[in-house]
C-alpha cells in the first residue's frame, strides 16, 4: 500500500472519532448506550442474532447483511446447509467462500472448498451458478432462470387440468367420451 493512501486512512479515522466524540459528549448517546446494553442481553438470553450498531445506524457492513448463528448449521451435510445460508439470503447471490466462511460458523459437517462448488453447481434443480464464477443463489429467487419439472413428477399431474377432469387426449378422457375401457 502506498504512504498517501495510509495517510488518508488514519486522517479519515481521526476525523471519524472527533465526531463520535461528540456524538458521545450529547445525552442522546447515553440513552442509546443503555438501550443496546439492555437489547444485548435479552438477545443473548434469547439466544437470537446481536443486532450490531451498524445495523441500527443504518450502515451497510462489509459481509452479506445475513446473520449466522454459532451451531446453526450442526448436524446438517454441506450442500444442504448452503442452501439454508442461500434461502436466508433469498435474491442476493453469494460467493462461494462466504458460504464457506458462513458454513464454518454454524457448524455444518464440512466438506472441502472445491467439493462444496462442484455440488452446488451440480443442484441445479434448486442452485444457479453464475457463468465463470463462484457465485450461486436459489433458483427460486432467480425469476429470469427456469428450469423443467424435476423427475418423478406425476405425469398425470401434467396431463391433468386444474378442474379435476382428464385432459383431452388422455385415456381417461377417450373412456369419458367412448365408455370404453382402455387398457394398458
Amino acid at each position: 500500500m502506498t504512504d498517501s493512501l495510509l495517510e488518508t486512512i488514519e486522517k479519515l479515522r481521526v476525523e471519524i472519532e472527533t465526531h463520535v466524540s461528540t456524538l458521545k459528549s450529547e445525552p442522546a448517546w447515553t440513552q442509546i448506550d443503555k438501550l443496546y446494553r439492555a437489547l444485548d442481553t435479552i438477545e443473548g438470553l434469547a439466544e437470537v442474532p446481536k443486532t450490531t450498531l451498524a445495523q441500527l445506524f443504518g450502515f451497510t457492513e462489509a459481509d452479506s447483511g445475513v446473520t449466522v448463528r454459532k451451531g446453526e448449521f450442526i448436524g446438517m451435510e454441506a450442500l444442504e446447509a448452503a442452501k439454508t445460508y442461500l434461502e436466508k439470503k433469498k435474491a442476493e447471490a453469494a460467493s462461494l467462500d462466504e458460504i464457506v466462511e458462513a458454513l464454518q460458523k454454524g457448524g455444518a459437517n464440512l466438506v472441502d472448498r472445491e467439493v462444496l462448488g462442484k455440488s452446488l453447481a451440480r443442484s441445479t434443480w434448486d442452485v444457479v451458478k453464475a457463468p465463470g464464477q463462484e457465485l450461486y443463489q436459489l433458483v427460486k429467487h432467480s425469476p429470469h432462470v427456469k428450469r423443467g419439472k424435476k423427475k418423478g413428477a406425476s405425469p398425470a399431474a401434467a396431463t391433468e387440468p386444474a378442474n379435476g377432469e382428464p385432459a383431452a387426449g388422455s385415456e381417461e378422457a377417450s373412456e369419458a367420451v367412448s365408455g370404453d375401457k382402455v387398457s394398458a
